[in-house]
């Protein structure tokens, strides 16, 4: 084709190149392209990620489940009562405190960070984007200055804070307010992260463009493969002799070269009708009727499409795996993959809950204990232990330190008293149970009975 090209003139060159361009212009046609580096998005990709993928509320709800499953406590009966009412207490938005720290953490995994704010005994959570971090530099050590809303609670600007501001300290208050901002210390927000050792967190979605992309890239062309049934890429070839006249044949590249004088209104009326078929063609469906007129060659040839969308259905069940590896959650939990051999799946729980589950729990129950149980004015707060069949193992285990105690209570002497080795053991078992039904705090821990999740 290109040595075909280069023995056109200068004018054949031109007339093929219109053509070209006017069969472009009337179809979706993409010029071949390399693949480039992505530029770096922010988060506002992540949120479009949340709201395409199917799998993403599924795998995040699910996630947040089995964190909160075993609920947040104190280890106190008593400073859990304080705890419980601020729980279910309901802030000016209409959420339950509760509510709004399950989706602070909720946001935290997804996106990487999000603020929380104590006002007037309740908490709010902040997305991404309406809070910034202030920091300064002391001592070689970035450390934190404060934390900057809007008082509309709308989107912040960037802010810059330099070393200088702390000697004008006054001053960049002042700045601050007039641009109807809040500088809020430690002890009013603070920013619950995944990823504790930057500011804002870092986001897994956007740590996993490339996948997440294919994905969406596939869901897309399957909908549109469904929604528009048409023809693929076609060729059709202009007919030999067709702008010629009826007595005087000729090919269509010497009509092109323009050798032959008067063939100017022949050309456009050819164009136009490339332009028309090719119309008809694009928009086209399984139950379309196109006529052609006898401009055309009677070979026409169909393209198939380089790669096909239903080529990736069956990859596309792994979405939801994907995701549940993005945040951290064990996909055997969200009962994804398969398991073979003779696996027990109270095994399999156990050590998802344990590898999975319980780590994410104390990564955010480090960065929420101390904020809340300072305003709180409790010892700490922590999620309860993931407990399954160990407490029914611990039940069992005082049940049978009872039994001990009863019969070494019934060991007496001749006096018809306890015996002294018989009373010492006793007191040592009664020491033990003691130190098992309470917490460090020394107060009586809860009644667990059965088995929980």
């Amino acid at each position: 084709m290109a040595e075909v090209y280069d023995e056109l003139t200068t004018e054949q060159q031109k007339m093929f190149e219109d053509m070209l361009r006017n069969w472009a212009e009337c179809n979706t046609v993409c010029d071949i392209k390399t693949p480039k580096k992505k530029r770096k998005e922010g988060l506002e990709k992540a949120d479009r990620y949340m709201e395409i993928l199917p799998g993403a509320e599924y795998v995040l709800t699910q996630t947040l489940n089995y964190i909160f499953s075993n609920g947040l406590t104190t280890g106190s009966i008593n400073e859990d009562q304080i705890l419980d009412a601020f729980l279910y207490r309901r802030n000016d938005r209409g959420n339950t405190n509760l509510a709004e720290i399950r989706s602070t953490v909720g946001m935290a995994i997804t996106h990487g960070g999000a603020g929380l704010r104590w006002i007037d005994g309740n908490v709010y959570q902040y997305k991404w984007g309406t809070f910034r971090v202030l920091t300064y530099t002391d001592n070689g050590l970035e450390r934190l200055l404060g934390y900057v809303i809007a008082e509309d609670g709308g989107r912040v600007p960037y802010i810059e804070f330099r070393n200088e501001d702390l000697v004008e300290y006054e001053d960049f208050i002042r700045r601050i307010r007039e641009q109807k901002l809040l500088l809020l210390t430690d002890e009013e927000f603070i920013v619950v992260r995944n990823d504790t050792a930057k500011w804002y967190g870092s986001s897994p979605l956007l740590a996993d463009q490339e996948r997440l992309d294919l994905i969406v890239a596939v869901y897309e062309r399957l909908n549109y493969d469904i929604t528009y049934d048409g023809p693929g890429r076609i060729i059709i070839r202009p007919k030999d002799g067709y702008v010629a006249g009826e007595n005087n044949e000729v090919s269509s590249t010497t009509v092109m070269a323009g050798a032959l004088e008067g063939n100017d209104k022949r050309i456009e009326n050819l164009k136009k009708e490339v332009t028309r078929i090719a119309s008809e063609i694009k928009g086209s469906s399984s139950d379309s009727v196109i006529v052609l007129s006898n401009a055309f060659d009677e070979n026409i040839e169909h393209l198939e499409r380089v790669t096909k969308a239903t080529e990736f259905l069956e990859w596309l069940k792994n979405d939801t795996m994907i995701l549940a590896q993005d945040f951290g959650m064990s996909p055997s939990l969200l009962e994804l993959g398969g398991v073979s051999g003779n696996v027990s799946m109270t095994s399999i729980i156990n050590t998802a809950m344990n590898n999975s589950i319980v780590p994410q729990r104390e990564k955010y129950a480090t960065q929420l204990s101390g904020f809340l149980a300072n305003l709180l004015k409790v010892g700490k707060v922590f999620f309860n232990k993931y407990e399954m069949e160990q407490r029914e193992d611990e039940n069992t285990m005082r049940t049978k330190i009872v039994n001990i105690m009863s019969l070494l209570n019934a060991m007496h002497d001749e006096n018809d008293r306890i015996r002294p080795d018989a009373l010492s053991l006793f007191e040592d078992f009664a020491d033990m149970l003691n130190a098992n039904l309470h917490n460090e705090n020394g107060d009586l821990e809860e009644l667990k009975v059965g088995i929980q999740n």
